[in-house]
């Protein structure tokens, strides 16, 4: 389960703290709030951002995240331990059972990895790690007794502890285990909330589990989920008083929505890192790709293009990732035209030609992406007055953009961006590795490869912090591509509810959903 419980945090090889006091359930009345079509069989292995949002409320996992700090902290995990990184032994907190009845056990647990690890689901990238992924059974997990079980990593990954609150890693009961068909048609969780009707992509309702032992507590009788395939008639029926949460908000509604429902708006940055790519064979110089960094006038953008649903990036890891430093980037992610025509004049001086344009790709079919290129294409022609001209290109789809991305074929600059599959400095620094699969400007660097790697099995959160750091810190030195802006994600809720929260990965918390 993600996001809810708020706790202190100590190293792995010790232990995660717990909140000291349980949330106290209340006895408000049902609410009802907005989702959005999942993209296919909306199972563990396949819960993506349409229809996560509805399994996060009835699973609970080994760890959730502290939704201030987006740390780990311990949930159906007793405990986590580790000496290298690479070894892990897990033990259950005993006595926690399925909405079924049945008692949660580590077989639970191994049996639900390798289920949604298997057949290329959406979600079998996050198990990739494991030894033995690619096997029907992974041999790196291992039942010890009823609540302990191992897992083996292929090498060490600090990080990976933080990988668990995500949903794809929560358990499944025996029934679900014998028949996944069952799932499909109810699922049974272990989580503060229970399937009474199921109807993904349709309306789903979820009733209170009063014998759910976590620590925080479901504080409204039931949730409704209801499916919408477009924001514009949820808003309206938020307006109209029978709808209880939106996200996100239209952005028909980006403007007047503060006015509309009289602040009842929430803003906060997510994990998704919006960047420009710089295939290095066009851009060799540093100083070339920090001058054309420094002529973006971010706020400018943010403001007139966005208004308001992006924030500058001063960094390449969003501040939601544990480990994010703020201002990381420096210099180089502020808009300085003096600066940026004083980069570009020792990038000709090192023997940098100037060529007659740099193409600045995206694909045509992405909704809201040439307003913002054009704005930057016309930042950049402003500070460097026709030295250096960026233009729009598009590709026509964004299939076929994805591709030329992987193959390497775009002769210029492109769009992308990257959202964190969990809050963690690594997992955006990591992108940028040799041979990564998600490194589209094929960036090289071994003294950063080597120091992510030093980074990846360090027992210790702080001296690891302060290591992937560094690695940033050589980004910054390089910039291999150019941070744009963190999306903010925009929700909005009605009279009957407190502000409630959103998890690292931009669902709404369904523990913090509370009467007014």
């Amino acid at each position: 389960m993600l996001s809810r419980s708020a706790a202190a945090v100590l190293p792995l090889v010790c232990c995660l703290l717990a909140v000291p006091a349980p949330a106290r359930a209340e006895s408000g009345a049902g609410v009802t709030v907005s989702t959005c079509p999942p993209y296919g069989p909306l199972t563990l292995g396949e819960a993506g951002f349409c229809g996560g949002d509805v399994l996060d409320a009835l699973f609970t996992g080994l760890v959730e995240y502290d939704p201030r700090t987006s740390r780990a902290t311990y949930a159906m995990a007793r405990s986590i331990s580790t000496k290298d990184n690479r070894r892990f032994t897990v033990r259950l907190r005993e006595g926690w059972r399925f909405h079924d009845g049945t008692e949660v056990k580590a077989h639970n647990f191994v049996d639900a990895w390798n289920q949604a690890a298997g057949g290329m689901s959406g979600n079998a990238v996050l198990f990739e790690g494991i030894k033995g992924f690619g096997s029907r059974v992974m041999s790196g997990l291992r039942v010890v007794d009823d609540h302990t079980f191992t897992i083996e990593l292929e090498r060490p990954f600090g990080p990976f502890i933080q990988k668990l609150g995500h949903v794809a890693f929560s358990p499944l009961p025996d029934s679900a285990l014998k028949s996944p068909a069952s799932f499909r048609r109810k699922p049974v969780g272990n989580g503060p909330f229970r399937a009474v009707t199921w109807a993904p992509g349709g309306t789903s309702v979820l009733k209170r589990f009063d014998g759910y032992p976590g620590r925080m507590k479901a504080r409204v009788e039931e949730i409704t989920y209801r499916t919408y395939r477009d924001d514009n008639t949820a808003y309206a029926d938020l307006l109209g008083g029978r709808l209880d949460f939106i996200s996100p908000m239209p952005a028909t509604a980006a403007l007047r929505a503060a006015e509309d429902l009289d602040g009842r708006v929430i803003n906060p940055v997510i994990g998704v890192v919006q960047e420009i790519g710089i295939p290095l064979r066009l851009g060799t110089n540093a100083d070339l790709r920090r001058a054309l960094s420094m002529a973006i006038d971010r706020e400018a953008i943010a403001r007139d293009v966005f208004h308001g649903s992006r924030t500058p990036a001063d960094a390449f890891v969003p501040p939601t990732a544990e480990g994010a430093k703020s201002g990381a980037c420096g210099t180089f992610c502020r808009y300085d035209p003096a600066l940026a025509r004083k980069y570009l004049a020792r990038a000709k001086a090192k023997g940098f030609r100037t060529p007659a344009s740099i193409p600045l790709y995206y694909n045509a079919d992405g909704v809201g992406y040439e307003e913002w290129v054009k704005a930057i294409t016309a930042s950049v022609g402003k500070v460097f007055k026709g030295e250096v001209t960026v233009v729009p290109r598009t590709v026509k789809t964004f299939d076929e953009f994805q591709r030329a991305t992987y193959k390497g074929t775009l002769k210029g600059m492109f769009r992308m961006g990257w959202q964190l599959d969990f809050p963690h400095i690594q997992n955006a620094l990591g992108t940028f590795a040799s041979g990564d699969g998600s490194n589209f400007g094929l960036y090289r660097n071994p003294r950063f490869d080597a120091l992510l790697r030093t980074a990846d099995r360090e027992v210790s959160r702080a001296r690891a912090i302060k290591l992937y750091r560094k690695a940033e810190a050589m980004l910054v030195r390089d910039m291999p591509a150019i941070p744009l802006w963190f999306y903010r994600y925009e929700a909005g809720y009605s009279r009957r509810i407190a502000p409630p929260g959103l998890t690292p990965f931009g669902w709404l918390d369904p523990a913090s959903v509370r009467p007014a």
